[in-house]
């Protein structure tokens, strides 16, 4: 079998402390598309870090993600 894109997604928290001693709390979702797994010198990697999305989110944002990689952008976008 050869596998031509692959994703994933992490739900993540992190803890952060700022030098005055305030403690925040980031959440989000890591993800990572790569394609052309297919080809040599072909392959594509991007990553995203969603902060504040949930499960719901990344699975859709995933699914649209996979097959953005690696494509040209639209006219007019920047």
């Amino acid at each position: 079998m050869i596998v031509p894109r692959a994703a994933v997604a992490l739900s993540l928290a992190f803890s952060v402390t700022s030098p005055g001693g305030r403690r925040e709390v980031l959440q989000g979702v890591f993800s990572r598309v790569a394609v052309g797994l297919d080809r040599p010198g072909g392959r594509k990697d991007q990553v995203w870090f969603d902060l504040r999305a949930g499960r719901d989110r990344a699975e859709a944002d995933l699914r649209e993600r996979i097959h953005l990689v690696g494509r040209a952008p639209e006219p007019d976008t920047p």
